[in-house]
């Protein structure tokens, strides 16, 4: 090939590479002129108005439990951390002395009474008149949907239906303090400080005693950065707690065994129901025991709280948690004066404890608590009343 040759050929391949980043360079700039107009976009999917969109990290917490079970001290181990907001028992105006059972029934606390409602709403069916009724009147969507809010920081209407000026300022933790000021009108700190103060704070907790653990699989499917623990407490310390307090409505020992009737029932139904959540969400719902809990109560809340993604600092723990500076804990002295856990045994009348042993035989038997078959057992206090089994024990 002579050079004249070689010449053109170059000329040629020069012609044709020109020819190709024209080419190229023309389809870049038509993509780029489309993509700006959105044509090349992908079409969102519609959204579910029913679905809110949930951030997934940080973790809130959803507390369930009973009333007297040891869930007040619980909860101020998640809620009066200076990284949390706490609302303490949102569904207490709303459900006093009830609670919902499942989608289909709504109950009281204080004897094995029910009445069916709506399937869909959790609605009433019958009359209006009724005990039921009259403590319990508004539907489970109401009450599932306040929480939702509680979340989502939302209060508007809150202090009409869920808000108790008094248990709030009193129980809310830290971050109720600015509403506590007695010179501050608590509706206007409610409405222009606490939406704000809510959405500043990393983990938002509540406190919930009115629901079955079925009903909270349904906040489990919808928020996905909500996690859940439930607490179980030896049905005979629930009721013997319940008898000591005053503003609670059974004194009789007819009035104390329909108590533990209710009481037992939910707990089993709690129980059998929460552990097909368990085996649905087994990184977002826990069984806890407070007799298990408290044994140490320091160390396994440190669990608890790497279990939910909370920081592990102590300088984000409550007041009465930094004061614990020896191994032994801050229920453990409690308990030197009172026995927090274990107390009962020696207040409880042994007629009861011998009636509840046929009541709550079952949730016995499930959940590890011992029988006591005589009244020697029942005195002795180095027999141990619950064995917590091994799946549900906070350290394992």
């Amino acid at each position: 090939m002579n050079c004249s040759q070689l010449q053109k050929r170059v000329f040629n391949k020069s012609i044709i590479f020109r020819v190709l980043l024209a080419i190229n360079t023309t389809i870049i700039c038509i993509c780029m002129m489309y993509a700006s107009q959105g044509i090349f976009k992908t079409r969102p999917k519609e959204a579910n108005p029913l679905k809110r969109e949930i951030k997934l990290k940080p973790y809130d917490i959803l507390l369930s439990s009973y009333m007297r079970s040891g869930s007040s001290l619980t909860g101020m181990i998640f809620g009066h951390r200076s990284d949390s907001f706490y609302f303490f028992e949102p569904l207490w105006e709303l459900a006093k002395w009830t609670y919902w059972h499942g989608y289909n029934a709504v109950c009281r606390s204080d004897r094995l009474e029910c009445r069916e409602t709506t399937q869909r709403t959790g609605e009433q069916k019958k009359a209006v008149d009724s005990y039921l009724y009259r403590f319990n009147p508004c539907s489970l969507e109401t009450a599932v949907n306040i929480l939702h809010k509680i979340y989502d920081c939302e209060f508007n209407e809150s202090d009409r239906t869920t808000i108790n000026h008094e248990i709030h300022a009193n129980f809310g933790g830290p971050s109720w303090e600015m509403c506590r000021n007695k010179d501050t009108n608590f509706t206007t700190c409610l409405y222009q400080h606490i939406p704000n103060t809510c959405k500043h704070f990393l983990h938002k907790v509540t406190k919930v005693l009115r629901l079955t653990t079925d009903i909270i699989s349904s906040l489990l499917d919808t928020r996905k950065n909500l996690k859940v623990i439930h607490l179980f407490r030896d049905p005979r310390a629930i009721i013997n707690s319940r008898i000591e307090t005053k503003w609670f409505p059974s004194k009789t020992d007819e009035e104390v065994i329909e108590n533990a009737k209710s009481l037992c029932n939910k707990m089993l139904y709690d129980f059998r129901k929460g552990q097909n959540v368990h085996k649905k969400y087994p990184d977002r719902f826990k069984f806890i025991y407070y007799e298990d809990l408290t044994s140490n109560m320091l160390s396994k809340s440190k669990i608890l709280y790497n279990y939910i993604g909370m920081n592990v600092d102590e300088t984000y723990f409550p007041e009465f948690m930094k004061h614990i500076v020896s191994k032994k804990t801050f229920v453990s002295k409690v308990e030197r004066k009172k026995n927090s856990a274990y107390w009962w045994r020696k207040n409880l009348n042994w007629t009861i404890v011998k009636n509840m042993e046929i009541i709550c035989k079952d949730v016995y038997t499930e959940l590890g608590y011992k029988p006591m078959s005589s009244f020697q057992e029942y005195v002795n206090l180095s027999m141990p009343s619950t064995v917590v089994p091994n799946e549900y024990l906070i350290v394992r």
